[in-house]
C-alpha cells in the first residue's frame, strides 16, 4: 500500500498535465485555420465546411480523450457547472466522498460541495476552495489528498484541478486519482499507459484531420490535394507512409497518384503495388473498393501478406487502414494509411479517419465539378473549341503581340450555309455531328485549335495572329473555303458538301481591341450574307449601313404598332373575257416621313429581325377582312393571293394561323 504523499502523486499529476496539454493542443489546432476570429468557413459552393465538422471532431475527440482515462474526470465551465464527465466518473459516482452521488452533467459542482454531509465538510471545503481559486485565476492549479477507506481496503485519493485555458480561465478539469497498494499501482500504470497511447493516437489523427481540412478549403488542383493529403498524414498524423490510388474503371486497376513517407524502401514497395483489383496482393484494397467500407489490419505480424508480401515484417509496419474514397456512392479510389504501432485503429481512430476519407472524397467531387464549370465557362462542350469569351481573351493577347511587332492581325467569322435546314430536316443529333465534323475540319486546315472558336449555334471564329504587310488574307480565307467545299461530311449515311460565308476584320485598321474587331467582323459577315458574297472585308461604310438598318428596324416596329402598313391590290384580268378574276395583295409601308415605301426596301429587314412573322399575320388577317367587306358591299367575290415569306412557311404554326 502506498501512503499519502507518495511518488505516485506525481504520476497522477503528470497524467492530468498530459490531458490538459492535449486539450489545449486540440483547441489550438482547431482555431489555427481561422485565427479564432470567425465561426465558419465555406467552400466555393458556400457550404459550411471546415468549422462544422471541426466542432464535431473537437467534441468527439475531447470526449474520447477524457473517456480514455481510467480515473474519474469532470470538466467544469467558468461558473462551476459540470459540462462533461467520463465513463470512469459515472461508474464510480459516489465512491470518493468528494465526488458526491449527485455530480452529473448540468449540476453546479460548487453547490454540490456545499450540500456535503458534516463529517465530510472539511474535505469538501478544501475541494471547493481549490476549484474556486483556479477558476478565478488566483492559482494555476490545485491538488489535495484525502482518505476514503472501504471495509476491506485503506484508500487515499488525490483530487487535481487544472484550468482548461492558459489564461482567462474558461473552466477547469477535476480529476480524482486512486492511490492504492503495489498491485493496484501496477494495474493502474498499465491502464494509464494504454490510455496515454490512445490519447496520443487520437491526437495524431486529429492533427491530421485539422491539417487536411485546412488544405481542402484552399486547394484548387487534384494533384495538390492528393500530394498534400499524403504528406500531412505522415507529418502531422505520424504514419509511416500513406498513399492514394484511383480506380481505372476501364482496366479495374488502381493507379497510384500520390504517396509520402520517410522510408524510401517502404515508398518504393508502395509504388510497386499497382495490381488489378481482386489480385492476391491487393486483397484489402479490392475489399474496400467492392464493399465500400474501411478495411483494417491491426496486426501485420499475424498476416504479413496483407501488407507487403513476405517482406511485410521487415518494413516496421504493424497496422494499416484502407479507406475508400466515395463519390456519388461509388468508390473512386482509396486512401491507405500505414502505422508503426499494432492495434492503432480502434473504433474512435477508425471513425475519425473514415470521416477524413469522406472529406477528401468531397474535395475530389468538388474539384471535379469546379473543373467542369471552369471548362463550360471557356469552352464549347459540343466541339471542344473555345467559346466566345475565351476567343476574345486570346485575340486580346495576340493583339498585344502584333502591336509590339508592328504586324497586322485578322479575325474571320464563319457562318455555315444551310445548317438550319439540315438541322431541322435531319434532327439535332445530326446537326451536332455536323458541327463536330466542321470543328475537326477547321482544326486540320488551320493546324491549331487555339486559333478557333465556336461563337454561336452555327458560327465559328478564326484568328490569324500575324498577317504580313501586303500578305493576301483573301487567299487564306479562300484556302479554308476550298478545303470545306472539297471535304465530304457524312450524316445519316449520306454525303453533304458544306459551304460558308465569312466576314473579316483587320487590326489595327478596323479596331484597336478584340471587342471592336469582333463586332466589325460581324458587320462584314452580315454584309456578305445580304449581298450573296462568299466573304467580305469590313469597311467603314458598313457601319453606317448597319446603323441605318438599326434605325429602319426601330421605325418598322413603330409602324406595326401604329398601323402604318397597308395592302394594295393588283387586279388579275382575263385576257379572253376582260373580266376581273382575282387580285394579289401587295404590302406597302405608309411612312409619315417618307410616304409609301415599297416592299423591296423593308421586307429583308423584317426577315432578319423576325418582324416578318407579325407583319405576315397582319397581312393575312387584313386580306380576309377586306374580302368580307367587299362581299358585304355586294362586290364580286374574287380570289385573293397573299404573298408570304419562306420563313413563315417554315413556322410550324403557319397552317393554324
Amino acid at each position: 500500500m502506498s501512503p499519502p504523499g507518495s511518488a505516485l502523486s506525481g504520476d497522477v499529476s503528470d497524467q492530468v498535465s498530459a490531458l490538459i496539454d492535449t486539450l489545449h493542443t486540440s483547441a489550438r489546432r482547431f482555431e489555427e485555420p481561422t485565427a479564432g476570429e470567425v465561426d465558419t468557413l465555406a467552400d466555393a459552393d458556400r457550404r459550411t465546411f471546415l468549422l462544422r465538422p471541426g466542432h464535431d471532431h473537437m467534441r468527439r475527440t475531447k470526449a474520447a480523450i477524457v473517456n480514455a482515462l481510467p480515473v474519474p474526470v469532470a470538466l467544469l465551465d467558468a461558473n462551476g457547472l459540470v459540462v462533461m464527465v467520463n465513463e470512469a466518473w459515472r461508474q464510480s459516482a459516489g465512491t470518493p466522498a468528494i465526488q458526491g452521488p449527485g455530480c452529473r452533467t448540468g449540476v453546479n459542482y460548487l453547490d454540490l460541495c456545499d450540500l456535503t454531509a458534516d463529517d465530510e465538510a472539511t474535505e469538501t471545503q478544501r475541494s471547493e476552495a481549490g476549484i474556486s481559486s483556479v477558476l478565478c485565476g488566483n492559482a494555476k492549479s490545485s491538488s489535495m489528498e484525502y482518505p476514503c477507506h472501504s471495509p476491506t481496503q485503506q484508500r487515499w485519493f488525490m483530487m487535481t484541478v487544472t484550468p482548461l485555458a492558459n489564461e482567462h480561465p474558461r473552466g477547469v478539469v477535476v480529476m480524482h486519482g486512486n492511490i492504492i497498494g503495489v498491485l493496484g499501482i501496477a494495474r493502474d500504470l498499465t491502464e494509464r499507459k494504454s490510455a496515454e497511447n490512445r490519447i496520443a493516437y487520437l491526437n495524431r489523427v486529429h492533427a491530421m484531420l485539422s491539417g487536411i481540412n485546412t488544405l481542402i478549403v484552399r486547394v484548387r488542383e487534384r494533384d495538390e490535394l492528393f500530394r498534400e493529403t499524403c504528406r500531412i498524414a505522415c507529418d502531422a498524423g505520424g504514419f509511416r507512409t500513406s498513399w492514394i490510388g484511383l480506380v481505372d474503371r476501364r482496366t479495374m486497376n488502381i493507379a497510384l497518384v500520390a504517396s509520402a513517407g520517410n522510408d524510401e524502401e517502404l515508398l518504393a514497395a508502395t509504388r510497386n503495388r499497382r495490381s488489378a483489383l481482386g489480385g492476391t496482393t491487393s486483397a484489402l484494397v479490392a475489399r474496400a473498393i467492392s464493399e465500400k467500407e474501411a478495411v483494417v489490419a491491426n496486426d501485420s505480424a499475424r498476416d504479413p501478406m496483407l501488407i507487403f508480401g513476405a517482406q511485410g515484417a521487415d518494413t516496421g509496419i504493424r497496422s494499416l487502414a484502407v479507406l475508400p474514397l466515395m463519390v456519388a456512392d461509388e468508390a473512386v479510389g482509396v486512401l491507405v494509411l500505414y502505422a508503426g504501432e499494432r492495434h492503432f485503429f480502434h473504433a474512435e481512430e477508425l471513425k475519425l479517419v473514415t470521416e477524413l476519407a469522406r472529406d477528401v472524397a468531397f474535395a475530389i467531387d468538388n474539384l471535379d465539378k469546379q473543373k467542369r464549370l471552369d471548362y463550360l465557362a471557356y469552352y464549347d462542350p459540343l466541339t471542344g473549341l473555345a467559346n466566345r469569351s475565351l476567343f476574345l481573351e486570346r485575340v486580346a493577347q495576340y493583339i498585344c503581340s502584333a502591336a509590339g511587332r508592328g504586324r497586322q492581325l485578322a479575325i474571320a467569322l464563319i457562318d455555315l450555309e444551310r445548317f438550319k435546314n439540315l438541322n431541322d430536316s435531319l434532327g439535332q443529333p445530326a446537326g451536332d455531328a455536323l458541327l463536330r465534323q466542321v470543328a475537326a475540319g477547321l482544326t486540320r486546315t488551320t493546324g491549331d485549335a487555339k486559333l478557333l472558336a465556336r461563337v454561336d449555334a452555327d458560327h465559328f471564329a478564326l484568328v490569324l495572329p500575324e498577317v504580313n504587310p501586303g500578305g493576301s488574307i483573301a487567299h487564306l480565307i479562300e484556302k479554308v473555303m476550298a478545303a470545306f467545299v472539297e471535304h465530304p461530311f457524312r450524316l445519316d449515311d449520306a454525303i453533304f458538301r458544306i459551304a460558308f460565308k465569312s466576314g473579316v476584320a483587320l487590326f489595327p485598321d478596323d479596331g484597336a481591341d478584340a471587342d471592336a474587331l469582333f463586332m466589325n467582323a460581324e458587320t462584314a459577315l452580315k454584309t456578305a450574307k445580304t449581298a450573296g458574297d462568299r466573304y467580305r472585308f469590313f469597311t467603314p461604310h458598313m457601319t453606317a449601313a448597319a446603323a441605318s438598318q438599326l434605325t429602319m428596324e426601330i421605325q418598322l416596329r413603330q409602324a406595326l404598332d401604329k398601323d402604318e402598313f397597308v395592302l394594295h391590290y393588283q387586279p388579275k384580268i382575263s385576257l379572253a373575257s376582260g373580266k376581273l378574276t382575282g387580285a394579289e395583295a401587295l404590302i406597302r409601308w405608309n411612312d409619315p416621313r417618307m410616304g409609301l415605301v415599297p416592299p423591296g426596301r423593308f421586307i429583308s429587314i423584317l426577315e432578319k429581325t423576325g418582324l416578318i412573322y407579325e407583319v405576315g399575320r397582319w397581312a393575312l388577317r387584313q386580306a380576309v377582312e377586306d374580302y368580307r367587306r367587299w362581299r358585304s358591299a355586294g362586290l364580286a367575290a374574287v380570289r385573293i393571293a397573299v404573298n408570304v415569306s419562306p420563313l413563315q412557311l417554315r413556322n410550324r404554326g403557319f397552317i393554324a394561323e
